[in-house]
């Protein structure tokens, strides 16, 4: 892969994460959001980034890649580059799953 789509990938996905820490009902400033990860600034903003939006950040975080690991995982286990959880009957399972619950 080339370096920079890689380094462009990862600060975009960077920027997502801290977009993340802003947006919501209360908005909140780049600099307000990062102090408040440090412990800076007032205790309703501080309980607002890091006990509600920075789980939900990390988790997304965690879920992406995990998904995309397992679709480069079942990509590869299939040696078919356009596979897709539909091949598996991955789609059909979870449809199942809905329905019964």
């Amino acid at each position: 892969m080339n370096r920079g789509l890689l380094a462009l990938l990862a600060l975009a996905a960077l920027a997502g994460f801290v977009a993340s820490l802003m947006l919501g009902p209360v908005a909140i400033n780049p600099g307000a959001a990062l102090g408040a990860l440090f412990g800076e600034g007032p205790e309703a903003l501080r309980l607002i980034v890091v006990e509600i939006r920075l789980p939900r950040a990390i988790l997304a975080l965690a879920i992406g890649a995990a998904l995309g690991i397992a679709g480069a995982a079942l990509q590869g286990y299939l040696r078919n580059p356009l596979a897709e959880p539909g091949v598996v009957g991955v789609s059909a399972a979870g449809a199942l799953g809905a329905v019964v619950v």
